[in-house]
Formats: C-alpha cells, sequence, structure tokens
C-alpha cells in the first residue's frame, strides 16, 4: 500500500525514511498487515517475509503430516490438519504484533500443508486405475475456482481480519471429513489390516450395487501375493539402496521444486503487473479452470512423463515471452503471464499424480511429503524473487521451468500402471508409455 509520510510542516510521498506517522492511501484496502502493524521503509521486508513463514508453515506441515499419515492413517491426519488450519486462521486476526502475527501464519500453513498432503493421497488411493487421471485432476477444480473468487471476497471485505476470518471459519466443517468418509483401504490393507479394509471395500462396493461376499477373501489373496513384508516394513530411506529410485526422487524433487516456484511466483508476479490487483487475480485464476480440465482429458490420452515436459517447456516458454512484450502493452502482459501460470498449474496437477505413483504405499505419503517440502521451498524462494526487477524475476522463472522440463528425461511412464505397493514395483515400472488398459482389481 501506497503512503504519505507528514512530519511537522513537511510531507513525502511513499519516501522514506519516514519520521512521521504515514498516512495510508485506503483507496483499494482498508486495513492490511502493513497499516495494521504500521510496517514502513526498513520494515517492507516483513512483509515478503510473513508469506515466505506461510510457506514455511506448509512445507513442515507436508513433511510431518505425511509421516504420521503413513503410520497412523490417512483419515484421522486430515480433520486434525483442518483442525490447525481453523483454529490458527482465527488466531491470526488478534495477535498484537507483526511477529506474532507472522508465527500464527506459519501453525496456519503447517495444518494447511498437513490437508493438501494427506487428503490429496487419500483421494488417488480411493480411485481404480481406470478413474485415477480424472479424478485427480478434477480435484483442483474447486481450488481454481477458490482462486477466482479469492478476489471476490477481498473486494467485499477490505479490512484484512474481516477477511482472514471469512477464509478460517469455514475450515472447521472440513474436520467433518471424520465421521463423512472412510479411511483409505489400500493403506489399510499394505498395513496389514485386511479386516478394516474388507469392511471398508464392502461399504464401497454396496454403494456401488456389487457383490460383497468375497471380498475379505479376495483382498486376503491380493495382499499374499503382494508379499506383506515387503509392504509393511519399507522405510523412506531405503529409496537410497536403489540407484534408480535415487534418480525418480532427485528428478522429482527438481521438478516440485520448480512447479511451487512458478505457480506461486507467477501468481505473485501477475498481482503486481499495473492493472487492477482484483481484476489480474480473477482472470489468472479463471484460466486455470479450462487448464485444468484439458490436463484431465489429455491425462486419459498422454503418458505422465511426456505431458509434463511439454507443460514445462510451455510455461518457460511463456514466462520468457512475457518480458519481451513492452510494458506499455499491460493487458497483453497480463494475458501472456496468466497463461504461462496455467501452463505452471497444469504441470502441478501432473506431478502431484505422478509422484504419488512412483512410490509404494508404506512409504507414498512420506515420499509426498518430502517432495511437498521442496515445492515448498519454492514458494519461500518465491518472493524474494518477485522483489527483482520484472525482468530479472521473469528470466528465473523461465529458465527454471525449461530446466524442469529437461528433468523428466530419465522419469519412468507410470500411465495404466497400478499403483506400486513394494520398492520392487517401484523399479519395475516401464520407461515407455503403454496404451494397454491394466487389469481390472479392486485395489490398485
Amino acid at each position: 500500500m501506497t503512503f504519505t509520510c507528514r512530519g511537522g510542516s513537511n510531507s513525502s510521498k511513499g519516501q522514506c525514511p519516514c519520521k512521521g506517522e504515514p498516512i495510508w492511501d485506503r483507496s483499494v484496502f482498508e486495513e492490511t498487515m502493513q497499516t495494521k502493524y504500521g510496517i514502513v521503509c526498513e520494515r517492507n521486508w516483513l512483509v515478503s517475509f510473513s508469506q515466505s513463514m506461510l510457506y514455511v508453515g506448509t512445507l513442515l506441515g507436508a513433511l510431518m503430516f505425511g509421516f504420521l499419515s503413513d503410520r497412523y492413517g490417512r483419515l484421522p491426519t486430515f480433520s486434525i490438519s483442518c483442525l490447525i488450519t481453523a483454529i490458527s486462521g482465527c488466531l491470526v486476526r488478534i495477535m498484537p504484533t507483526a511477529p506474532s502475527f507472522i508465527f500464527m501464519r506459519c501453525i496456519e500453513g503447517i495444518g494447511a500443508g498437513g490437508a493438501i498432503v494427506t487428503g490429496y493421497v487419500m483421494l488417488v488411493e480411493y480411485c481404480g486405475v481406470r478413474y485415477r487421471e480424472m479424478v485427480t485432476a478434477l480435484y483442483h477444480v474447486p481450488i481454481n475456482v477458490s482462486h477466482m473468487t479469492l478476489p471476490g471476497l477481498s473486494y467485499i471485505m477490505r479490512h484484512c481480519d474481516v477477511f482472514q476470518l471469512a477464509l478460517s471459519v469455514p475450515m472447521f466443517l472440513c474436520v467433518l471429513i471424520w465421521c463423512l468418509a472412510l479411511e483409505s483401504p489400500k493403506w489399510l490393507m499394505d498395513s496389514g489390516d485386511i479386516d478394516k479394509a474388507a469392511i471398508v471395500m464392502e461399504k464401497i462396493e454396496k454403494f456401488n450395487r456389487h457383490p460383497t461376499e468375497n471380498i475379505k477373501a479376495e483382498l486376503e489373496e491380493f495382499h499374499a501375493s503382494k508379499g506383506p513384508a515387503n509392504t509393511s516394513n519399507v522405510k523412506f530411506w531405503q529409496i537410497f539402496n536403489h540407484r534408480k529410485l535415487t534418480i525418480n526422487l532427485a528428478c522429482m524433487s527438481f521438478i516440485y521444486f520448480v512447479c511451487g516456484l512458478g505457480y506461486y511466483g507467477v501468481s505473485q508476479y501477475i498481482g503486481k503487473m499495473s492493472g487492477n490487483i482484483h481484476l489480474n487475480v480473477a482472470l489468472s485464476g479463471a484460466l486455470l479452470i479450462p487448464g485444468t480440465v484439458t490436463t484431465a482429458f489429455l491425462l486419459r490420452i498422454f503418458g505422465r512423463r511426456s505431458f509434463l515436459m511439454v507443460t514445462n517447456f510451455l510455461s518457460g516458454i511463456f514466462m520468457i515471452i512475457v518480458i519481451i512484450i513492452p510494458e506499455h502493452a499491460a493487458t497483453a502482459r497480463v494475458l501472456t503471464a496468466c497463461l504461462c501460470n496455467t501452463f505452471f498449474f497444469m504441470s502441478f496437477i501432473i506431478v502431484f499424480l505422478y509422484g504419488v505413483e512412483l512410490f509404494p504405499t508404506s512409504i507414498r505419503n512420506s515420499v509426498l511429503g518430502f517432495l511437498s517440502v521442496l515445492s515448498r521451498v519454492g514458494q519461500i524462494c518465491a518472493p524474494p524473487i518477485n522483489a527483482l526487477p520484472n525482468v530479472a524475476s521473469g528470466i528465473m522463472f523461465g529458465v527454471m521451468a525449461v530446466l524442469g522440463g529437461f528433468l523428466c528425461l530419465p522419469l519412468p511412464e507410470t500411465k495404466n500402471i497400478e499403483l506400486p505397493s513394494t520398492l520392487e514395483d517401484s523399479k519395475s515400472l516401464p520407461q515407455k508409455f503403454t496404451k494397454n488398459e491394466p487389469e481390472s482389481v479392486r485395489i490398485n
């Protein structure tokens, strides 16, 4: 927010140092973190730092709840994550100082990071091979709608405290998922709890009006064929005993970092471009919806690796085009940046599904938590990069995306393949995409 610094008989607009009380321009927002805590001049770094600390929280939450979810189950950890997000989000508005505000935002990020990871993995494990691409891609549509409607809420609620409550209170409803949903049968089975897995599958099959008489026997037979000792005793660090899996993890780590850096970085880049901030953010969110629907359709046609490579390359190319377009062509620059952001988001959709499919059940959430940490590191790096001149930040976003595209080359293909249960399953993933449909199985 811009301000006029008045001290005695002198006044200066937006100039530092500001020895008098700043008079804020409240034509766009009534109250923000800056105005609430008097953040001007040498304290301006607290604004980007608060956003980075939110991402530090999501980083910690993804890692911590990823491991807890693999140990205690997807459903309870998801509900606890939502509860932390709701409570801390409500407490943010009453923090008396900037440091306490930043600390509570970090706690809010911990809950959000845990909810994102555990909720996504739970959804993937609910789905059969045939529907995995469509369901997991459409999972992001509500995220797009929230992105698009966020500036609408911000336009109506110009006070940061009211805005914060509007985002946090509905999160209490998400805690009720504990009563409404079922634990992942895939996690139950690979954890050796066949009886509970059978109960969940029976409820699912009754809902789908399928026979339920032989479900438990089928699960026991399937579990025995996968080798229960190998599925339940796998540890995260064992990945590094296998060269191929280590390469897969390293490549995915960099790609996750690029997706986090690019999507959140370009979103902020669009917000600071010339024009109406509410309109710019709404437009970028609106363009994500066709991108998500397109991704859901194309995931059923193309392999994961080639599709991810193309979206990375295109996001990098469009970002480079943005910095070439003259600044006076504001509309063209915003539209091109929105297209770049759409391809970054498409990469996010693909890489989330891809990362889940590369590793076995007993460490799937741990791996996704670890990868999400790299994504959050990218988010943390985004605000400082956006503090650079527009050309420099644009070049960094574009070049990193192109590098991410090249690192897709060593990865195996996972389309039409059952979710791996063991490290050997992960090692045996093919390098090429085959159009042959897998045999139907109840648990994949």
